[in-house]
């Protein structure tokens, strides 16, 4: 009787592993819609997300996904901390291509430890109208570009306390 109630145990869950499997494996090949009308406000979409520190765990990146080409995410060991950012210009290449520049105000790096350096910075977004809307396929390998106090928490919730103080201290101008 025992050996009967472990048989149909072990092909209940056999069942489940393959229809959760299942499940996953359907949803690996959808991509994410992007409903947003135009290549800036995709932009600003993603730079909004990437500021607030979404790119920083595997648990929030995919929250850019539907303004991205690609499909994976670098695991990033450098970060560039920003007080601002903001769209300089749009320019148009054809109805279905753009080019989007942002400039950043940096104010330093965080790569294992964290680095004032006070620069200005513009990076060129490439974009395209896909059937799935407007996606940014260049740059593809930018590290995470985060606001300072969305860093400030991240830091604390991460239990590194001690560069969330010399973030806290940094200077602000």
């Amino acid at each position: 009787m025992q050996q009967i109630a472990n048989i149909r145990i072990t092909v209940l869950l056999a069942v489940m592993l393959v229809a959760l499997s299942g499940c996953k494996g359907a949803q690996e090949g959808k991509v994410p819609r992007n409903t947003l009308a135009t290549a800036e406000e995709t932009v600003k979409a993603y730079c909004d997300l990437d500021g607030t520190g979404t790119r920083l765990t595997s648990e929030t990146w995919s929250k850019v996904l539907p303004y991205i080409a690609w499909t994976e995410e670098a695991g990033w060991d450098r970060t560039i901390v920003i007080a601002d950012y903001r769209i300089t210009r749009t320019q148009k290449q054809s109805e279905s291509a753009a080019t989007v520049s942002v400039e950043y105000q940096v104010m330093g790096v965080l790569s294992g430890d964290y680095t004032p350096s006070r620069r200005t910075e513009t990076i060129k977004f490439k974009v395209k109208k896909t059937r799935d809307g407007w996606k940014i396929t260049d740059p593809d390998f930018m590290p995470p570009h985060v606001l300072l106090n969305p860093m400030i928490k991240h830091l604390e919730g991460t239990k590194n306390l001690e560069l969330a103080e010399k973030l806290k201290e940094a200077p602000k101008e």
